[in-house]
């Protein structure tokens, strides 16, 4: 799957306030993820004039610096992602992103802040995070199944790590995290041809 450039995941909104984060994390550690990160993240995300049915963001954090294009809108379980890794030796590059894309005519712009911590295994990332952007703030898990060979083994990937950690049966949200926080990008959404959004 990573070879053709998909990102398979499952979302789930959690309530901050009823949601046991201590638990969660002792049930992810008993797994024992290979490795766990903590820290804090910024995304430029960026709808360009015309280009309907996909989105651009610009990942900035202590360990990467990505320029993405992702598909949106529909289900965002399974959708195209592809990363061109800008580096972290010149220091931030949001202006050369920003001046890259405004060739083509940036129509909309969001940033958004993000409290992470993930946890990663060999076929699969799992992520909790505090995000805040267009004056909201959401609270998610994210499951992310990787290297699988077909869709069905990623979903039954992200099963098996759902039903380990106290997700098994809980009603995932199909959103992309733009679309959570960013009213403009609903709007410009629902505008879009349903021929271009994917």
């Amino acid at each position: 799957m990573a070879s053709h450039f998909l990102e398979i995941e499952h979302k789930f909104l959690i309530d901050g306030a009823h949601f046991q984060f201590a638990a969660f994390r002792e049930r992810v550690l008993t797994l024992h993820p290979i490795r766990r990160v903590t820290q804090s993240v910024r995304d430029g995300y960026y709808i360009l004039e015309g280009d309907e049915g996909f989105i651009y963001r610009h990942r900035y954090d202590p360990e990467l610096q990505h320029l993405t294009v992702k598909s949106i809108g529909g289900d965002a379980e399974e959708r195209l992602e592809v990363n061109l890794d800008l580096g972290q030796h010149r220091g931030d590059q949001r202006a050369a992103v920003e001046k890259f894309l405004s060739v083509r005519g940036i129509a909309w712009t969001g940033t958004v802040h993000k409290a992470i911590e993930v946890f990663y295994f060999p076929d699969c990332e799992i992520v909790h995070y505090t995000a805040q952007g267009g004056g909201k703030t959401v609270q998610c898990v994210e499951f992310e199944a990787l290297g699988a060979e077909t869709l069905e083994a990623a979903r039954a990937t992200l099963r098996r790590y759902e039903e380990l950690t106290g997700f098994g049966g809980a009603v995932r949200d199909r959103r992309s995290l733009a679309e959570l926080l960013f009213g403009k990008v609903t709007e410009w959404l629902a505008q879009a041809p349903s021929s271009q959004s994917l």
